[in-house]
């Protein structure tokens, strides 16, 4: 069965943002100077993704909005301070955003991916969870945003990754059959696990090599980069 259409995740897929949020976090704080010490900063590093990954979460599953979810992150990473006001905490939140946004970049294969499977004929989306309008602006900022590859983002699907809906939607878009679709991204819960259980093929990027050896998952196929991609090898399975 050849791939009808190609479905790629944005953050940490094609664009750094792991990467680009830490170093926007740590030129974010040593401009406040809350660490004294190396030590308090990677203290403060940390803390600052947990609490990412804990509200991003509510967000995806719409118990908050993104606005609302930057609010509740911001209050609690700085509990000493007083955030209360809505507009206090937009503002102190919108420094670390413009340090976050100033080190965006695309991965060095991200495009090429992109123009290969144009040029082959497959049809490109990129299935995202987060705001439509920050992940489009995300995408225009790196050089990837393209007329011809619509972008899905949560805030504007039934569900967010990896609820079926999501890669159903997709999928119904791009006018493509679910089991000729082939998502490919770094999370395995997300674009993996979650397209499977749609129907979709799915391919698992592991740029750092984090499910080589020991961590390896029986049955998923992991890259290390997305130039692997082999169509004719992912239609076969």
């Amino acid at each position: 069965m050849t791939i009808q259409a190609l479905l790629l995740d944005l953050d940490d897929t094609l664009v750094d943002h792991r990467g680009a949020a830490e170093r926007g976090v740590r030129t974010w704080l040593s401009g406040l100077g809350l660490a004294e010490t190396p030590a308090q900063l990677e203290e403060l590093v940390e803390r600052w993704f947990v609490l990412e990954a804990r509200h991003y979460e509510r967000a995806q599953r719409r118990e908050l909005t993104y606005l609302e979810q930057r609010r509740v992150r911001i209050r609690e990473f700085l509990p000493g301070w007083d955030l209360a006001d809505d507009a206090l905490a937009d503002d102190v939140f919108a420094g670390f955003l413009g340090c976050y946004q100033a080190a965006w970049r695309a991965f060095d294969d991200a495009a090429a991916t992109i123009e290969r499977a144009l040029r082959a004929g497959v049809p490109v989306g990129i299935l995202t969870n987060g705001d439509q309008a920050i992940q489009t602006e995300k995408l225009r900022r790196t050089g990837l945003l393209r007329p011809d590859v619509p972008v899905f983002a949560s805030s504007g699907l039934p569900a967010a990754k990896p609820d079926p809906r999501s890669y159903l939607a997709a999928c119904e878009r791009l006018g493509s059959a679910p089991a000729r679709t082939l998502m490919v991204g770094d999370s395995l819960r997300h674009d993996v696990v979650g397209a499977r259980d749609a129907g979709l093929q799915a391919r698992l990027l592991d740029r750092y090599g984090r499910y080589s050896g020991r961590r390896a998952v029986p049955g998923v196929v992991a890259l290390r980069g997305l130039a692997e991609i082999d169509w004719p090898a992912a239609a076969a399975s």
